[in-house]
């Protein structure tokens, strides 16, 4: 039933795990960053994490229509997933998997807001205080 599924995503976000597995279900984990950049004292640019929060969304397929709209527009889409859109706070990176992706777009949708991620070129040394 409805209420079933709102009270296994109640439980799946505070937990930061996944009880069941419904259509439209929470089910994959990231964690949101906020970057900034910061030169060295010779003027080398290094990445900083400022900020960080670990949330659960929904991963959605990324359509064809979508997929060819950021080509157009030289982007690239690897994933794309949905938050509930009061948890978003603005973050230009997610890490997923052990992977770095680049916020490309994003797009609200009711109480939700869609992420479009796309494969950055960082891994984790490249980042200064990085989260464990």
């Amino acid at each position: 039933s409805y209420l079933k599924v709102l009270i296994c995503f109640y439980y799946s976000y505070h937990l930061q795990k996944v009880i069941a597995m419904f259509p439209s279900s929470p089910n994959i984990n990231l964690r949101l960053l906020r970057l900034v950049t910061n030169a060295n004292s010779i003027g080398v640019s290094k990445y900083k994490c400022v900020s960080f929060k670990d949330v659960i969304g929904i991963a959605k397929s990324v359509t064809s229509r979508e997929h060819h709209e950021s080509r157009v527009h030289n982007y690239r889409i690897d994933r794309a997933l949905k938050i509930q859109s009061f948890i978003y706070d603005g973050s230009k990176h997610a890490y997923i998997d052990g992977i770095i992706y680049k916020v490309e777009r994003t797009y609200i949708s009711g109480s939700f807001i869609e992420i479009y991620l796309g494969e950055s070129n960082l891994v984790e040394d490249d980042i200064d205080d990085f989260p464990d």
